[in-house]
């Protein structure tokens, strides 16, 4: 029978007189009713009569533990423990702000939570919480992930905090949206590791995909502020279901969300699960035109500036995260349908890795028929089994004592992880630090697969990323290239010898620039329109600064990367420029 039945079943239990005015919790059936929270009052009659005494239930059983606030100081609240008629004792840090007004939404969070109010006394209730003044004093966490307290570090989580010793007590998580909880649970931690984990085994991309989703609590101990990846191959391959299966490490199925968002909600959830994963399926429902500068935000952990309701500057959203995405196309191939320039720095935030197995996004079919049997089997899985794994791991890294951050640079120097230029490297570290977080995993005994698959998954995918990126130019790289490129389609057609006559000379047709011979060779001398589109998209300022870096400018006044120079009797300004093939525009 419900504890709570139970209570409404039995005598009531004597309690002697209140004092009044004040306020009373009782856990079991009393002389003034169901067990909760009361209001001992009195009322003065008309004339000289006596006090009149009342009593008024004001809601479920409730108490106030503690006292929260921040770090810094601000977002103070209280830590509030209740018992709803059915279920177990709750806890919820409140922010004091809901106390604003009538409080409307403070009862709308506890009424979601279970929490019995009687509607005609809920001015009782913020009373009692107004009035409420604790001892005791708890930090609050007004963001999931890594927090740093006297005595060692906690991992704070909407309904738990993982820390070590004493120190979960002295934090909590406190939100306006106490009801919800992205991180949800059901099966065991061993039903998930021998009924998904193992399936991994063998599988390079299941293996990469779970690492990705456990990536995001090594963040903050590898001192780095984002590792992404992209899934990229043909519809019903599987991708989605990697996704699914990477999302179950840390919540239910719709853990996994679409990028069918603006910028603006896609900074809202990396901010909610900071320090975990942020698992995005089919890029193509993004657009194209916002893409860019979205995957600029997740990777740099720090949300727009926005205003509040006085005009005062509010506190952006900071993160750390780990992104796992799926798609048909490539970042870069979205946005440029959309118009779009890609960058280099954005293709790094977010490397390609291409999905093409042997069969679909799969290896090894752990005895099923095919690649879609096999994906199914998956999928119901992992509807029974989640949100085990990524808590589980974080209460091993509370107690780790090695340096991560040196491990992901020792692994960064593995053989297979050769990068020749800057970006590479970039590459390389963030796929070095996935693949350490697999490592982990396994290490700990929480994934199915063995030590070296997650290392080996990571290092097969820096490869085919390589690969499809030609080396990742950086847009320094790009600039030589698309100029170079633009000399040697154009060079004879829209270029014409600075000193030959125009009247003698070939027709000129959208004209770029002029040529001129000397010593150390040709140089072009563009105008200003044609270096504009030579530099394909990328503006004159940042183009002209790559190409002075270069040595490709070999002629300049004083105070501009230009100068001005009588042509056919007519004083232009051009940029002359000598280029060089180099490795810096191969490949």
């Amino acid at each position: 029978m419900d504890p709570a039945q139970q209570a409404h079943d039995s005598e009531p239990e004597e309690t002697r007189e209140p004092r009044r005015p004040a306020f009373a919790t009782y856990l079991t059936l009393t002389r003034y009713g169901s067990p909760g929270l009361y209001y001992h009052g009195q009322r003065q009659p008309r004339g000289d009569g006596d006090p009149e005494s009342f009593d008024v239930w004001v809601c479920s059983p409730i108490e106030c533990l503690a006292a929260t606030h921040d770090e810094r100081g601000d977002n103070h609240g209280l830590l509030l423990r209740f018992k709803p008629p059915y279920g177990g004792w709750r806890q919820w840090a409140m922010p004091l702000r809901l106390l604003k007004g009538s409080g409307e939404e403070l009862r709308g969070e506890l009424l979601d939570m279970g929490v019995r109010i009687n509607p005609d006394a809920h001015k009782w209730l913020n009373k009692w919480l107004a009035q409420s003044a604790p001892e005791d004093k708890v930090i609050a966490a007004t963001r999931v992930g890594w927090h740093t307290l006297e005595g060692g570090r906690a991992f704070v989580m909407p309904r738990r905090t993982i820390a070590q010793g004493g120190l979960a007590r002295r934090v909590s998580f406190q939100s306006e949206f106490a009801s919800h909880d992205d991180y949800a649970t059901a099966g065991t931690l061993e039903g998930w590791r021998d009924n998904i984990g193992q399936l991994c085994s063998g599988n390079p991309l299941m293996v990469l995909a779970v690492s990705t989703a456990l990536a995001g609590p090594l963040l903050y101990l590898t001192h780095r502020q984002a590792a992404g990846i992209h899934l990229v191959g043909d519809s019903s391959n599987g991708k989605t279901t990697l996704l699914e299966v990477a999302a179950s490490v840390w919540g239910a199925p719709d853990f996994k969300r679409t990028w069918r968002a603006t910028g603006n909600g896609l900074e809202g959830i990396a901010a909610a699960l900071s320090d975990t994963a942020l698992v995005l399926d089919e890029i193509g429902e993004a657009d194209g035109r916002e893409i860019g500068a979205t995957v600029y935000a997740l990777g740099n952990g720090v949300g727009k500036a926005r205003a509040s309701r006085n005009g005062t500057a509010r506190r952006p959203h900071r993160w750390r995260i780990a992104v796992l995405s799926s798609g048909e196309r490539t970042l870069a191939a979205h946005m440029s349908a959309a118009g779009k320039r890609p960058h280099a720095g954005q293709a790094v935030r977010l490397l390609d890795i291409p999905a093409k197995r042997k069969h679909g996004a799969f290896d090894h079919l752990h005895r099923l028929d095919d690649g879609r049997a096999f994906a199914d089997h998956l999928k119901s899985e992992v509807t029974r089994h989640y949100g085990r794994v990524g808590p589980a791991f974080i209460e091993k890294l509370v107690s780790e004592e090695r340096d991560l951050a040196g491990e992901v640079d020792r692994f960064a120097q593995i053989p297979g992880f050769d990068a020749a230029r800057p970006l590479q490297g970039r590459a390389a570290k963030a796929l070095a630090l996935i693949g350490l977080a697999g490592e982990l995993a396994a290490e700990y005994g929480l994934v199915g697969w063995k030590q070296g698959e997650a290392m080996a998954a990571a290092v097969d995918a820096f490869q085919a990323w390589a690969a499809e990126q030609g080396g990742a130019r950086t847009e320094h790289e790009q600039i030589l290239a698309n100029v170079f490129g633009f000399i040697e389609r154009h060079g004879d057609a829209r270029f014409s010898n600075v000193d030959a006559d125009p009247a003698h000379g070939p027709v000129v047709h959208n004209r770029a620039g002029w040529w001129r011979d000397d010593a150390d060779g040709r140089a072009f001398l563009f105008n200003r329109e044609g270096l504009n589109e030579a530099l394909g998209g990328f503006d004159l300022k940042r183009g002209t600064e790559a190409l002075e870096v270069a040595g490709w400018i070999v002629e300049r006044e004083s105070a501009a990367r230009s100068i001005r120079i009588y042509i056919n009797g007519t004083r232009r300004r051009v940029y002359v420029i000598r280029p060089t093939e180099s490795e810096e525009i191969q490949a």
